[in-house]
């Protein structure tokens, strides 16, 4: 009963089109903009994974485009070490409380709203663009983080990095069966029709496709026109990370 229940909840994921699921990431996100720029998430600072990528990329300061700023968890830290950081995020509200929290903190960043799959920034402006918090797994279907990361290639000059942290599940999610029966119901509900295995509504709140092979995660990376420089695969937990060059 309890796999039959969670099966049924997770058909809301195949009813879902990609914009939906987008919408719907917008609206969890910006119910907790007072949680994501607190004192608490603040003082978090760069995770141990984020620290080491970081450390495997010889620029020590430049242009950092920041995907997903947040409340200015990842960019007070990197103002910090001098780099001249610009954050993105989908919610108005975030990017104010990030460009206000960095103030607070004695440094300053500049602040853009878009939507990350739909980045649009001069060719060439910037030496790293970072994208943490395993938000590479937040976009759903492989072919909006493709045009993601070729717009992310666009913006990097020639022998800059993109660095992103991505969600790691090595278990088996679903049998065949189910990972069938899921994709019947996406086509019969005219839904998400580029449904993967791996897809799934973390805690019911955001979409996250979980990647449980490097070939995969290559694979995607080469296509988006990356050439792979260091590549973290979790021995446990769930934070894995990659430091890429345009190729």
């Amino acid at each position: 009963m309890i796999r039959l229940g969670r099966f049924i909840q997770s058909l809301a994921l195949m009813v879902m089109k990609p914009d939906d699921l987008v919408e719907f990431g917008r609206q969890t996100y910006a119910r907790g903009v007072g949680c994501w720029g607190s004192d608490d998430v603040l003082a978090e600072g760069l995770s141990p994974v984020e620290t080491a990528l970081l450390e495997k990329i010889p620029e020590k300061q430049g242009r950092l485009l920041l995907l997903g700023v947040g409340g200015g968890r990842e960019a007070i830290p990197l103002a910090r070490l001098g780099f001249e950081v610009t954050g993105v995020d989908f919610i108005p509200e975030l990017v104010q409380q990030a460009k206000e929290n960095a103030a607070r903190h004695g440094v300053q960043i500049e602040g853009l709203v878009q939507e990350i799959s739909e980045l649009d920034m001069p060719a060439g402006s910037f030496d790293i663009v970072w994208l943490s918090r395993r938000m590479y797994s937040c976009v759903p279907t492989r072919g909006r983080r493709l045009e993601m990361l070729r717009r992310i290639h666009r913006a990097l000059r020639p022998g800059g990095y993109f660095i992103c942290t991505y969600l790691w599940q090595t278990q088996k999610m679903s049998s065949p069966i189910a990972e069938l029966a899921r994709k019947i119901f996406a086509f019969l509900t005219r839904g998400n029709l580029e449904y993967e295995p791996g897809d799934i509504l973390w805690n019911s709140l955001e979409f996250v496709h979980a990647f449980s092979s490097e070939a995969e995660l290559r694979s995607e990376f080469a296509a988006g026109g990356f050439a792979v420089c260091h590549l973290h695969i979790p021995a446990s937990g769930e934070e894995g990370g990659a430091v890429l060059a345009p190729r």
